[in-house]
């Protein structure tokens, strides 16, 4: 079988075996899916229960039907095969009214009947007989106003609402305060004050409140936030008025549904749906706030079969207005009352550990204790650990073992946490292991997608230029798909054109300010007018070419049905064909996997980007490209999206606690389970005093009432953990970290409240990882995947301190898994195991040529000498442009140029040489205008010496030896000035001098030591002969010193001393060779280019 058909089952620990008899094995199964669940599973219930289910005639519905229970009692199941045995008996799905607290618990809830139905057979409908309380009320206002001849309504997204909020706050703070408190105008722009108005409000339209009783609500109790926000409530009616949409939030929307019900219309409306219903059923009643009560209220009448399903112990949106009222009620008359008790899906320590949170909550008279009907052995398990990192890979651990091991669908498995800020450290961690994820949809903000900001980035390119930010946002994006590297490398192609067209004369195009283009600027203009700027292509290679093709394609195609006057749809289409992704992400979504869940979450994005537009033009049909973009990045809540999905994705799904309400799993891992975030601080009603409203509004508890929250804040977060923990089938993990420190970390005290609900020990297995930190490092928990059992192995077979018995169990496992086709475990593709390639020398043909340069660059570091010479190309930097501008000035002074004319030449040239930014460039040419100067006057009071003559450029060549090795060494060289003085006939003194154009000067004791000026003097001995060399010189132009240049001087070296240098150059010839190389630390290591190839730097030791 090949790797990717097989997959690990179980591996131990190499360490905590030794001296076991049993040796370590790997063992490796086929890789296969369990099924998808009991989604279709036909559910049993008797006494009262039963008689519900089954229509039973001899029952009194003279008043509704409630049925309570714990979490995983069949409250829901019940409600479905009422459902099911009325349409088996001949009802029809018109005839039902089935209510659900979410959309998702809407499309659930018809998933799993229609599963019921056609299991039996064919089934058909005419209509949908599951839908969210929202979606009736829309379904009715929407019917009775168009029965009214008033517009058709519109349902606003959280997010939309959010944003219409912040462009009237923000009008507030341009145009001047008119009704806000004085002490909060400043912060009138923040999203925060945004984000708690907006909870006011809501809360305000969910108990029918107008903005006139806010604000006589804020007038009578001193409440000057309420009166503000009373204001700003009619300033928003007036502004959607004069839209002439009739938009509606969610909270608006019962409330205006109830009032068109009490209007002819709707009374028809009501009479009609009324005879229609024959069953009436509620789900999950305790999330329903009082309005959804009321709404649904309107539609029970008495004889019809009502059922109405809840739990108040997992009531955990009482922030969102969601209140019990409802579902109470209901309950109050006890022979109308079912209680359900045995929980199939929860075992009997999950159950226990439920039954221990309810006894910490307030006593209800209709409670009964939870019986686990689930005979899964270690059920739920309790895991500590020392660290962030160690909980994450804990999780991590538990997700795949749960996949691997017991075959559970990635789709089944879900890790909760308590709140978003956990999710995308959770995220890359399990990603990094193999595990595919998606997010939940309601922690998603569509404007923060990757894919989604490029496609609106390249919509805004469709009419405007990008600024260079903007395109190497693009380059970087999945269209351009460039790296760092290739980034890098299309800046100095755009460099090298910009230089090319400034020494050809070519004008170079500049901003507004009158600062000319960097190389992101061209790449920029490029990207928008191909034609006019085509001459910068030449200096890309084929692949720097393909990266900009790219994006030069996606922006073209945009801006011609731009041009062509293509609606905003058409544009955002044809740059998403441009892009060429649909078919890639679709294949990658379709293989599964991490990068295919990467690529449904891609794909979604773009889906429900399209979708906003399509709302966005049937509203705003004349609205320009710009509006809309500005609209959807002003959008910073997750944007309500449609699920068009047939199927599940396959990936785990992580969600914050409050998402996972009516949902369940397999397995399900509850990560982060600490005193400081759950339970989480009580709110006490932000600025703006919400819960006083509601307080105030609900009970008549007026707002200068002390009332303390932190109690009923702690009963919400129980019951959040409460429901987190009851979500799965099998198996619940619960992980928290316990640490001390500066920063200590410790278990909620949910934690102890379920340990104490855990009667039998082995039931609770939980492993402490809380050792001291350092040991934390070294014992990270493992992970049940391929990657680090392969490194593990790898780590024993390779380590000498180890016992010989667990070397060779290791090297047997890694055989095995190399058998297998498994990546890594084959010694031969090891980095530092393969057999050295070639063991050939660098030399060919027995002869060496070395430079005074090389010379001291090999006494340095023979590894940087030979990579940077023999493997890496590069360009040439600034810093060697100056220094051949600074040469070539030289020459031309002794050649008789003139200090004016060659401090002119240095203003026009350097300029185009630079790749500075602008504002340094005069800073760089007064610089060099003033280093020419002092050269000009070095190199003529050099030449105004009696008997004294220079040569620039002179070479120098001679022949040093033969080395050890056999190689014939040649020394040749090119003296930047040759001072030579001849006092008398045939006798010649003569003194190298080299010019540097560095920043900075030798001292004057690395002068005296230098191979460069050493190697110089031996050359002019092999030439004038051994007498004739007066020393050698560095000079420096750049910096300057209060008597002129800066000269560093080597003393004439004579007999013995150039013996010396002799032997040193043989020495180094042969290092120059090969084929091996030594690399040495020095101070040079700080400028070097590849200490992360470099074994003597730790980003290059060698770590496999």
């Amino acid at each position: 079988m090949s790797g990717d058909e097989q997959q690990l089952l179980d591996f131990g620990g190499l360490d905590r075996r030794v001296g076991s008899a049993t040796e370590p094995v790997v063992t490796l199964v086929p890789r296969g899916r369990a099924g998808a669940g009991d989604a279709g599973a036909q559910a049993s219930f008797d006494g009262l229960a039963g008689a519900l289910v089954a229509g039973d005639e001899r029952l009194d519905h003279e008043h509704p039907y409630a049925v309570l229970g714990g979490p995983g009692t069949g409250k829901t199941s019940l409600l479905i095969e009422a459902a099911v045995e009325f349409m088996r008996a001949g009802g029809a799905a018109e005839e039902i009214m089935f209510f659900a607290a979410t959309k998702e618990a809407a499309t659930d809830l018809r998933n799993r009947i229609f599963a019921r139905l056609t299991a039996e057979g064919d089934y058909a409908a005419t209509g949908s007989l599951v839908r969210s309380v929202h979606s009736w009320a829309f379904a009715f206002y929407r019917s009775i106003q168009l029965q009214r001849g008033k517009p058709a309504p519109r349902l606003m997204t959280g997010a939309e609402h959010d944003m219409q909020i912040r462009e009237i706050l923000r009008g507030t703070a341009l145009d001047g305060n008119r009704y806000w408190p004085e002490n909060v105008v400043p912060a009138l722009t923040y999203v925060g004050f945004a984000r708690q108005l907006r909870d006011l409000l809501l809360r305000a339209a969910e108990r029918n409140v107008s903005a006139e009783q806010l604000v006589a609500y804020g007038e009578e109790y001193d409440r000057p936030m309420w009166v503000g926000a009373g204001r700003f409530l009619q300033e928003f009616n007036q502004v959607q008025r004069l839209s002439a949409a009739h938009n509606l939030n969610a909270s608006e929307l019962l409330h205006a549904t109830l009032a068109a019900l009490e209007t002819p219309e709707g009374q028809g409306e009501l009479e009609r749906q009324k005879k229609r219903t024959r069953l009436l059923l509620v789900d999950d009643a305790h999330n329903l706030d009082p309005a959804s009560g009321q709404f649904i209220q309107a539609f029970i009448t008495q004889g019809v079969r009502t059922l109405i399903a809840g739990d108040p112990d997992q009531c955990v949106f009482h922030f969102r207005g969601a209140d019990e009222e409802f579902l109470t009620r209901a309950a109050a008359v006890e022979d109308h009352r079912v209680v359900l008790s045995n929980s199939p899906r929860l075992s009997p320590a999950t159950a226990r550990a439920v039954d221990a949170l309810r006894g910490h909550l307030p006593p209800l008279p209709t409670r009964v204790e939870v019986r686990g009907g689930s005979q899964v052995e270690d059920a739920l398990e309790l895991v500590e650990s020392g660290t962030a990192t160690a909980e994450r890979l804990e999780v991590t651990d538990a997700v795949r073992r749960a996949h691997v091991e017991h075959g559970v669908p990635w789709e089944q498995i879900a890790v909760i946490v308590r709140g978003t800020g956990d999710i995308p450290a959770l995220r890359r961690v399990l990603m990094s292991h193999g595990v595919p994820v998606q997010v939940d949809p309601t922690s998603i903000v569509l404007a923060e997608q990757p894919l989604v900001r490029m496609l609106l980035l390249a919509l805004e390119a469709s009419y405007r230029p990008l600024r260079a930010a903007e395109v190497l946002d693009l380059l970087e994006s999945n269209v351009g798909g460039a790296d760092p590297v290739m980034v890098r490398r299309v800046q100095r192609a755009m460099a090298r054109a910009i230089r090319s067209a400034r020494l050809r004369g070519r004008p170079i195009p500049a901003h507004d300010d009158g600062r000319p283009y960097q190389a992101m600027d061209l790449l920029a203009a490029y990207v928008i007018d191909q034609e006019a700027y085509g001459w910068v292509t030449e200096f890309f290679g084929p692949r720097e070419h393909g990266v900009v093709e790219r994006i030069t394609a996606v922006i073209t195609a945009g801006r011609v049905a731009q041009q062509e006057r293509a609606t905003t749809e058409m544009v955002l289409w044809k740059i998403w064909q441009a892009t060429e992704l649909s078919t890639r992400l679709q294949t990658h979504a379709l293989r599964g996997g991490t990068l295919g869940a990467q690529a449904d979450q891609d794909l979604d994005s773009v889906m429900n980007l399209f979708d906003l537009l399509g709302d966005f033009v049937e509203r705003n049909p004349k609205a320009a490209t710009a509006t809309f973009i500005e609209e959807v990045r002003s959008q910073e809540l997750p944007t309500g999206t449609r699920d068009r999905r047939g199927v599940m994705p396959g990936a785990v799904e992580i969600l914050p606690a409050h998402a996972a309400a009516g949902k369940q799993w397999r397995v399900v891992i509850v990560a982060g389970v600490q005193e400081d975030s759950w339970p989480a601080g009580p709110t006490v009603g932000g600025l703006f005093g919400q819960l006083e409203l509601v307080d105030l509004v609900d009970r008549g508890v007026t707002p200068q009432t002390p009332i303390s929250r932190v109690a009923e804040a702690i009963q919400e977060e129980r019951r959040l953990f409460l429901l987190a923990i009851s979500r799965a089938t099998e198996k619940t993990v619960v992980t928290w970290i316990r640490s001390s420190g500066d920063e200590a970390q410790v278990p909620s005290r949910f934690v102890g409240e379920i340990g104490a609900g855990v009667a039998s020990p082995q039931k609770n297995t939980a492993r402490n990882h809380s050792e001291k930190t350092a040991e934390l490092h070294q014992h990270l928990p493992r992970v049940l995947a391929m990657e680090p059992l392969v490194a593990e192995l790898r780590d024993a077979v390779t380590d000498a301190s180890r016992p010989g018995h667990e070397r060779h169990a290791a090297a047997r496992n890694l055989a095995k898994l190399a058998q297998a086709g498994v990546h890594g475990a084959d010694p031969a593709n090891w980095w530092g195991h393969v057999p050295v390639s070639t063991q050939n020398t660098l030399i060919q043909g027995g002869r060496i040529v070395l430079s005074p340069s090389t010379l001291e660059a090999l006494g340095q570091c023979a590894l940087r000498y030979v990579l940077d010479r023999k493997v890496v190309t590069s360009d040439t930097t600034e810093a060697m442009r100056i220094g051949t501008l600074v040469h070539a000035l030289a020459e031309e002074i002794v050649a008789g140029m003139s200090v004016e004319d060659a401090q002119s030449f240095v203003r026009v040239a350097l300029p185009a040489l630079s790749t500075e930014p602008v504002w340094k460039i005069p800073q760089l040419v007064d610089q060099w205008v003033a280093g020419i100067e002092r050269l000009h006057a070095f190199i003529h009071h050099e030449m105004s010496r009696e008997n004294t003559r220079v040569e620039t450029e002179r070479k120098l060549e001679g022949k040093v030896g033969v080395t050890a090795n056999g190689y014939t060494v040649t020394l040749s060289g090119r003296a930047d000035l040759l001072v030579i003085t001849e006092s008398q006939p045939d006798v010649a003194q003569v003194r190298v001098v080299d010019f540097k154009t560095g920043k900075s000067a030798k001292t004057k004791a690395e002068a005296e030591e230098s191979p460069q000026l050493a190697a110089y003097q031996f050359l002019v001995a092999l030439e004038y002969g051994p007498a004739a060399s007066m020393g050698a010189e560095l000079v420096f132009p750049a910096v300057s010193k209060a008597k002129g240049i800066t000269v560093r001087e080597q003393a004439p070296k004579h007999s013995v001393e150039l013996d010396d240098v002799h032997e040193e150059i043989l020495t180094l010839a042969d290092a120059s060779a090969g084929s091996e190389f030594t690399a040495t630390v020095g101070n040079h290591c700080t400028w070097c280019s590849f200490k992360q190839v470099c074994p003597a730097q730790p980003e290059g030791k060698q770590v496999v």
